[in-house]
């Protein structure tokens, strides 16, 4: 039986919690073992779960990022732990999201995955992974991460350190990290964010667009106009 294997901050909550647990009930139904990985905030799920690290883990992977800007780069005893379980797994396919959220080590698992040699998915929810520091940079308009970051703007911003900008190292082991998977295609929910990654360092690597799906049975709209405007105190 074929399996995927995905890599989540959240376990079936939050958004791209939800988003990895819909993806894993689409496995099941179609006859694929499903694992989800996860850092923390979990509810049950109909795939088998991995719990990534422990509650202290977490706290030392905040403290690590707080004092000294090195997001992503603690849990790394967990990581090794996970790697462990996914090589006894042996997916056919890595999937994975969100990365950041103080509980893996993109060391550990980048040293890995190129050696895996299994075909990965990388759905980007925001542009943490293309920046030395920030998820979003447009509040900023700072388009440093075109180059190389560095004097970051928003090192007080999520994830968030205290005094120490390191936004420059960040970059570039990011950029070394996230280019030396052979065998990967980026997934955007967005057209918009699917042209930033092709300005990044990650240009190299294919992307495709997947928009988020919606339940349509709920957002439609409504064939009483004059209601919706009576609802939401539309004039004109």
């Amino acid at each position: 039986m074929p399996s995927i294997s995905q890599i989540c901050v959240e376990g079936n909550s939050g958004s791209t919690g939800r988003i990895a647990e819909e993806i894993g009930i689409l496995a099941i139904h179609k006859g694929w073992e499903s694992y989800i990985a996860y850092g923390r905030f979990t509810r049950p799920s109909k795939s088998k779960t991995i719990r990534i690290g422990s509650d202290r883990e977490v706290f030392y992977h905040g403290l690590e990022t707080r004092l000294f800007d090195r997001h992503c780069l603690g849990s790394k005893a967990a990581k090794i732990r996970l790697v462990k379980q996914i090589e006894s797994i042996k997916p056919d396919i890595i999937y994975l999201h969100h990365l950041h959220g103080y509980y893996i080590n993109i060391e550990t698992l980048f040293a890995y995955l190129p050696k895996a040699t299994i075909p990965a998915v990388w759905t980007f929810h925001d542009c943490w992974s293309i920046t030395g520091h920030c998820a979003h940079f447009d509040y900023f308009g700072c388009d440093k991460w075109k180059t190389e970051c560095h004097h970051c703007p928003q090192t007080k911003e999520y994830p968030a350190s205290l005094w120490i900008d390191r936004s420059t190292k960040n970059y570039r082991l990011k950029k070394k990290l996230f280019t030396s998977v052979q065998n990967m295609v980026i997934v955007t929910p967005s057209d918009w964010l699917a042209h930033i990654v092709k300005e990044s360092f990650m240009q190299s690597i294919p992307v495709r667009t997947i928009h988020n799906g919606i339940d349509t049975s709920v957002f439609k709209p409504q064939i009483n106009h004059r209601e919706t405007r009576e609802k939401y105190r539309i004039i004109g």
